[in-house]
């Protein structure tokens, strides 16, 4: 009767790991499958991503030579501005002293 038991044990065991083995195969096959299906679509993506961002470099290439000519320019008239405030000055003390 033991060895009934003990073998029926055994050879449950045995159809488990198989069961589990052969589980784990066909999902790996069904996994590959997916994503070879879907490799496609992922390079488009990424395709398109890389595009996107080289484009947004060009962009920011742009607009940081227009934030450092516009701010050249900024410099002039604030100097230009200084230089006008200074004249100004000297008029209304030379009008002052009249």
């Amino acid at each position: 009767m033991l060895k009934i038991i003990i073998s029926a044990i055994g050879g449950a065991i045995v159809s488990g790991v198989f069961g589990v083995w052969g589980q784990k195969l066909k999902n790996a096959s069904s996994n590959e499958s997916v994503y070879a299906e879907h490799t496609d679509i992922m390079w488009d993506r990424l395709d398109k991503i890389t595009d996107e961002r080289d484009e947004l470099k060009e962009q920011v290439i742009k607009l940081n030579a227009k934030i450092d000519e516009q701010s050249k320019i900024i410099d002039q008239l604030t100097r230009q501005m200084s230089a006008l405030n200074s004249k100004f000055q000297d008029w209304e003390q030379a009008d002052e002293q009249r």
